[in-house]
């Protein structure tokens, strides 16, 4: 049989336990027959900087991480790892563009081919490469066999640079080896963005892989077993959309590299049974929504959590209420869990008691707008009024924490009634729960393959530009809202 590596790249901001996307492989290579280590770079990198989580509050899952003011918080860590070791090897285009500049073009992947090789080729010799060649090479020995894949998962644009270091040591290491890229990045820049000259993407992969990979990265796997299969061969990469292939427990290794108290992923069901958001890529991205059994996809991982007194956070895009109750009623108590969900007349105080009774203990709310406006062309509606009884009924459970997900910077808002409703958001959840409650603003970016970038002037859009490694486009806004 093969044998393979999956190596996860810095920067990740995130410590809490190992990423699930690399678990599902492993499981999935190792109950094939198949050997295979997974490497988490970005982990190895963090813990030795980041300050530990034991101090912090209430919250559970990717939210319990140090606050953005520490110093050596996870925002801090990001930045300095940007400015000092990849923003010295971009070539900008401009000579006189700024570090900030650089920083957003690294973050973004506002960059060209040339720039990506150029500066994946100059970190190889620095200090950041020789680490990085040391943690590979010390990972290589898998069952005494030849690594005959090296999968690199991405997870979003910042990592295409390290991502590229990588396959360039790689090359040198185990010059025989397929490298595979995949990943929510490489599935966000889709598979047209990525057949447009493959050749000048060679330096990064042999293979890219689109959406859920669990069978595709055992069928190559497979292939290779029966020498079928061979990167080095071939005179441009290919693409492959990705095949999920049943229902795998994540195989969770080398646990004691992570933060405490530890947080392990589990995913109760693909794709999102909302699936109408026009800035989201997931009806793009994901399959029609299919919930996957319970007592294999997160009862192991649930069963695994309580052993090693770890929490479990459910990766489900949108976790209706019905699931909810299913999947506590699976839990029973046993660790804390978070999850991710949208409002709901459903969600009221009998299913809050009842989940937080079964374990619940963070709850992420996806609100984004309080603007009627920018409800109604992302089109998802929430009155505020529905918050409001929300964050009632969620006040009276003092054992369950909410984050809500809020998002300002569409190109129609304008700024000041935006920072408004923003900053009423946050009021009623500190009036409702104090240090329970924390929103998580994020800033609108344009995903390429999102409704809203289909028909970019219905939104507002201006002009739009694409970049081979990003899965957003850099755009304009013409601040013209239209009837």
């Amino acid at each position: 049989m093969s044998a393979a590596l999956v190596v996860v790249p810095p920067f990740v901001k995130y410590s809490a336990g190992p990423l699930l996307g690399p678990a599902l492989l492993a499981s999935a290579a190792t109950r094939r027959g198949h050997a295979c280590n997974v490497v988490d770079l970005n982990a190895l990198y963090i813990m030795p900087r980041v300050a530990p989580r034991l101090q912090l509050g209430p919250f559970v899952g990717d939210h319990d991480k140090p606050r953005a003011a520490h110093p050596r918080s996870l925002s801090a860590i990001e930045d300095t790892y940007i400015r000092e070791t990849l923003v010295p090897h971009i070539s900008l285009s401009c000579a006189s563009s700024s570090t900030s500049e650089a920083v957003r073009q690294l973050k973004y992947g506002f960059l060209t081919n040339d720039v990506v090789r150029h500066a994946s080729r100059a970190l190889v010799s620095t200090d950041f490469g020789c680490w990085t060649r040391r943690k590979i090479a010390s990972a290589c020995d898998v069952d005494g066999r030849e690594i005959d894949l090296v999968g690199i998962s991405l997870l979003h644009a910042g990592q295409v640079v390290p991502a590229a270091m990588i396959s360039a040591i790689i090359r040198e290491l185990i010059p025989s080896a397929t490298v595979a890229w995949g990943g929510p990045h490489i599935s966000g820049i889709g598979r047209v963005a990525l057949e447009e000259n493959l050749v000048d993407r060679s330096f990064a992969a042999d293979v890219f892989v689109t959406g859920h990979a669990e069978q595709t990265f055992v069928s190559l796997l497979d292939n290779m077993a029966l020498g079928n299969v061979s990167g080095r061969e071939r005179s441009k990469p290919i693409v492959l959309d990705g095949v999920q292939g049943g229902t795998f427990a994540p195989l969770f290794e080398n646990l004691e590299l992570y933060d405490e108290p530890l947080t392990l992923p589990a995913q109760s069901t693909l794709g999102c049974s909302f699936g109408r958001c026009a800035f989201c890529t997931y009806p793009a991205i994901e399959p029609k929504p299919t919930r996957l059994p319970l007592a294999v996809s997160v009862g192991t991982v649930i069963d695994e959590a309580s052993r090693c007194g770890a929490s479990v956070s459910l990766k489900d895009s949108l976790a209706t209420s019905s699931r909810l109750r299913e999947i506590s009623d699976t839990v029973k108590g046993k660790v804390p869990w978070s999850a991710c969900t949208k409002l709901s007349s459903r969600l009221d105080r009998e299913l809050l008691e009842h989940l937080t009774n079964n374990g619940l203990a963070t709850l992420e709310v996806g609100l984004e707008s309080l603007l009627l406006e920018t409800q109604h062309r992302i089109r998802k509606p929430q009155p505020v009024e529905l918050y409001e009884r929300f964050l009632t009924d969620a006040a009276n459970i003092p054992e369950l924490s909410i984050v809500v997900n809020y998002m300002t910077g569409f190109p129609w808002e304008n700024k000041v009634a935006a920072d408004a409703k923003l900053d009423e958001a946050r009021t009623l959840l500190t009036n409702h729960l104090g240090e329970r409650g924390c929103v998580e603003h994020n800033t609108f970016e344009l995903e390429r393959l999102a409704p809203m970038a289909n028909n970019p002037e219905k939104y507002c859009i201006g002009s739009v530009k694409a970049w081979p490694w990003a899965s957003v486009l850099e755009h304009t806004a013409t601040r013209t809202v239209d009837s």
